[in-house]
């Protein structure tokens, strides 16, 4: 999904609960949740894998390449206003049109693994205000089409987390697509 869908149906959930607890409740009306009440509260439940909002992710990617060429990505991990320490899993996932993907580019406090077209990364030390960049390249086939990367990530505050087991929680991704001309 993307970004504006997501905002929307935020939004909707966000004006249904609302407008649920602005209107004055009878006696009879207390005892049961709205219905649009107990749907926030299950889509809460559903999506309380993704990184919170105090959290923030940004992919920076280039729209065109040559056949043949290459594709960096950068990826920018914000901590906004979490106490505390966190840990994050990014995960990228890179279709068939990649024949290769490396990391290039880390900071020590971050811990990567690439395995064929798939890079797991677990970010270390994000205290509140602290950003990380990570860059990413992918060399791209020698025939035109769409080279399509999904990045994800999950944030913990345990500090005995595994990768693996961090990144199968990751639930929103961000897709990134670029022409091979």
């Amino acid at each position: 999904m993307s970004y504006l869908p997501k905002r929307l149906a935020a939004a909707a959930l966000a004006a249904a609960a609302g407008g649920a607890l602005l209107v004055p409740a009878s006696p009879a009306t207390a005892a049961a949740p709205p219905a649009a009440a107990r749907a926030a509260t299950a889509a809460a439940a559903r999506t309380a894998a993704a990184p919170p909002k105090n959290f923030r992710y940004d992919v920076y990617f280039p729209k065109y390449t040559h056949r043949g060429g290459h594709l960096t990505y950068t990826v920018k991990v914000r901590n906004k206003s979490a106490k505390g320490q966190h840990y994050m899993a990014l995960t990228g996932d890179f279709s068939r049109a990649f024949r290769a993907v490396k990391v290039i580019a880390k900071p020590r406090s971050v811990k990567c693994s690439t395995k064929g077209r798939s890079v797991r990364c677990l970010v270390t030390s994000l205290d509140k205000g602290d950003s990380t960049t990570v860059k990413i390249r992918g060399w791209v086939v020698r025939r035109r089409g769409t080279a399509v990367a999904k990045f994800g990530a999950a944030v913990t505050s345990d500090r005995h987390v595994s990768l693996g087991a961090l990144a199968k929680t990751v639930r929103g991704r961000v897709t990134a697509k670029s022409r091979v001309r």
